[in-house]
C-alpha cells in the first residue's frame, strides 16, 4: 500500500507539472510591497495571438488583459519576499519586467519557457540583461552579439539601439537560422523586426530556413498566414473579397463603379486617425467628381465606439461609406496591424498604394493616375 500512494503522489506530480510547464522562483529586494508588470512590453495590433501564456493567479498575481482587454498575456504581480510564477506555456515567450513609475522603467525582454528556474531581480534600470538562465535567455545574447555589426549602441539607456542596415540584419538572421534551425530565438526576431520596421518579402524568405519541427508549430505557421496574407495584399497585387457581415461586403465589382477608391482603415482611439480627418475630407472633396471613390472602414465592435466613430465622422462632414469591422474581416484578410492604413485600388481591384497615413503620397498617386 505505502508503495501504491508513492506511485499515486509521484503521477499527481508529474501531472501538475505537465499542466503548469513553467515556474520561476522570484525574490527583489528592491520591490518588496511594490508591484511590477510582466508580460511582452511591445505588441504589433493582430499579433496578440501570438503572446500568449497563461499564469496561475493568486491574491498576488493578477491577469491584467482582462481588465485592459488586450489580447496579449500579461501580469501584474505584487512583489513578496518570495514569489512563485508558475504556469503553462507552449512555447518560449518574450516578456519583460516593467515598474509603473514616473516614468515607468523596463528591463530588456527575456525569454519564459517550460522548466523551474530561480532568478533575483535588481532594481530596473531600462534596457537591463535578465540573466536568467534558460535556454532561450542564452541562445538570445548570443544571437544579441551576433548582430552587435548591424547596431548602434547609445550611451542614454532610455534610447534603443539603433539599427544601421536593415538589409544586412536579414541577411545574418538567414545565416543564424540555416545553422539554427530549430531557433525559437531567431522566429522571435522576425516577429520582433516586422514590429519595429512593418512588412518586409525577406521575413518569408527566412521563414523556409526553418526545420520542418518547427513548421509543424502553431506558433510558426500563425507568423507566416499573417506575413502571407500581408504579402499577397501589396503594391501590384488583388484585394480580397471582404464579407463584413451578412449585408455588407467589399467586392471587385464595387471597384469597377469607379475609377480609383481610397480605403482608409481606422480606429476611434487613434489620435493621428482623428487628426487627419479634415485632411481625408478635403482629399474626397477634391477626387469626389473625378471618379475617385473614398471608404473608411472602422476597426470597432461595440455600440459606445460605434457611435463616437458615427459622431466624429458626421462632424468632419465626412459623406463616403463607412463599414464597422466588427467580425475582424478587413484586419485578417490584409493584415492591417496599424492606423490610419490607407489602400488606393484601381478599378480593376488592383492595389496601387498601401501606406500609413501618407495621405501626400496618396494625392500625388491620384494625380498621376487620373491624368
Amino acid at each position: 500500500m505505502k508503495h501504491i500512494k508513492i506511485l499515486i503522489l509521484f503521477f499527481i506530480s508529474n501531472l501538475l507539472f505537465a499542466q503548469n510547464n513553467f515556474e520561476l522562483d522570484l525574490t527583489s529586494k528592491d520591490y518588496v510591497n511594490d508591484s511590477l508588470w510582466i508580460g511582452a512590453p511591445m505588441v504589433r495590433s493582430g499579433f496578440g495571438d501570438l503572446y500568449q501564456f497563461k499564469l496561475v493567479e493568486n491574491k498576488n498575481l493578477e491577469d491584467l488583459s482582462k481588465k485592459m482587454n488586450a489580447d496579449f498575456s500579461i501580469y501584474n504581480l505584487n512583489i513578496k519576499n518570495e514569489n512563485i510564477l508558475k504556469g503553462k506555456i507552449d512555447y518560449p515567450q518574450p516578456v519583460a519586467f516593467i515598474h509603473m513609475s514616473n516614468p515607468p522603467s523596463g528591463t530588456d525582454i527575456f525569454f519564459i519557457e517550460k522548466g523551474k528556474y530561480n532568478y533575483e531581480l535588481p532594481k530596473i534600470t531600462n534596457g537591463l540583461v535578465v540573466n536568467l538562465q534558460t535556454p532561450s535567455n542564452i541562445e538570445y545574447q548570443k544571437l544579441k552579439n551576433y548582430l552587435t555589426p548591424v547596431y548602434f549602441k547609445f550611451d542614454d539607456l532610455n534610447k534603443r539601439d539603433s539599427l544601421t542596415s536593415f538589409d544586412k540584419k536579414q541577411e545574418m538572421i538567414s545565416s543564424y537560422i540555416k545553422a539554427n534551425p530549430n531557433s525559437y530565438v531567431a522566429l522571435w526576431e522576425i516577429v520582433n523586426d516586422y514590429t519595429l520596421y512593418n512588412y518586409s518579402p525577406t521575413y518569408l524568405e527566412n521563414m523556409k530556413f526553418f526545420s520542418n519541427e518547427i513548421k509543424k508549430n502553431p506558433f510558426y505557421k500563425k507568423i507566416y498566414s499573417k506575413l502571407k496574407i500581408e504579402s499577397e495584399t501589396m503594391i501590384g497585387k488583388k484585394i480580397p473579397d471582404i464579407y463584413f457581415d451578412k449585408k455588407h461586403s467589399l467586392k471587385e465589382e464595387d471597384f469597377k463603379k469607379h475609377k480609383l477608391t481610397v480605403i482608409d482603415y481606422w480606429s476611434t482611439t487613434c489620435a493621428p486617425c482623428i487628426k487627419g480627418m479634415p485632411e481625408l475630407v478635403k482629399l474626397y472633396n477634391d477626387f469626389k467628381d473625378k471618379g475617385v471613390n473614398l471608404i473608411t472602414v472602422t476597426d470597432e465592435s461595440k455600440s459606445d465606439r460605434m457611435a463616437l466613430a458615427e459622431k466624429i465622422l458626421r462632424k468632419s462632414n465626412a459623406e463616403w461609406a463607412n463599414y464597422f469591422d466588427v467580425n475582424k474581416k478587413f484586419s485578417k484578410s490584409v493584415n492591417a496591424t496599424g492606423y490610419p492604413l490607407q489602400f488606393v485600388i484601381d478599378t480593376n481591384g488592383k492595389i496601387l498604394a498601401r501606406t500609413f497615413g501618407d495621405l501626400d503620397h496618396i494625392r500625388e498617386l491620384l494625380i498621376e493616375n487620373l491624368k
